[in-house]
């Protein structure tokens, strides 16, 4: 059975043997330091964070909310439908195609606003993923600095680890000091963020 171990893998194992052979030899002749390694997972952050969390409902709820007043507005155009098929033999046929045209042309804007919707769903998500995301490395850079890591690297880039580097829930919990709760703003699609 062969093994399959991937260039990015031998890249960083080569860099990391690198930095410990030679950067100790190099700093031990002048000064001593140590290197002091952690190991952060990002996706895990991101799926426990307070913030993330807030993020989530926020735009769930938003998306139910749309969800509704679509149904509502099919619902109508359905019932108006139906009506005009009833009196499809009491109207004349101009009257009748006058009403199909303004049927279908609701129902065109409305296709419109869906587009419209999803498209400002897809603005929405990107602006709270980018402000989540630049949190997420103030939080990072937080414990980094206060712990004196020399070298932070994500959980994703390591095959192995001892569970002494792993600084995820010193992030996480720095993350949820600084911001547990993030408002979305309504204006997003008309500001263009």
């Amino acid at each position: 059975m062969k093994y399959f171990i991937s260039p990015k893998f031998y890249t960083i194992a080569w860099i990391c043997c690198s930095t410990f052979m030679f950067g100790s030899v190099a700093i031990g002749e002048s000064q001593k330091r140590t290197i002091k390694l952690g190991v952060v997972d990002l996706n895990e952050i991101t799926r426990k964070s307070l913030m993330s969390k807030d993020i989530a409902r926020q735009i769930d709820s938003k998306r139910r909310a749309f969800r509704d007043e679509i149904k509502n507005e099919e619902e109508k155009l359905r019932s108006d439908n139906d009506e005009l098929q009833k009196q499809r033999v009491l109207l004349s046929p101009q009257a009748l195609g006058d009403k199909f045209r303004a049927l279908q042309q609701r129902q065109t804007a409305l296709q419109r606003k869906v587009q419209q919707r999803n498209q400002e769903f897809i603005r929405l998500r990107s602006f709270a993923t980018r402000e989540f995301e630049k949190e997420r490395a103030k939080a990072v850079l937080d414990v980094t600095k206060k712990h004196q890591f020399t070298l932070v690297i994500r959980r994703r880039e390591v095959v192995v680890r001892a569970d002494f580097l792993d600084i995820t829930g010193l992030v996480l919990e720095t993350l949820n000091k600084r911001i547990s709760k993030f408002n979305i703003p309504d204006d997003l699609a008309k500001s263009g963020k």
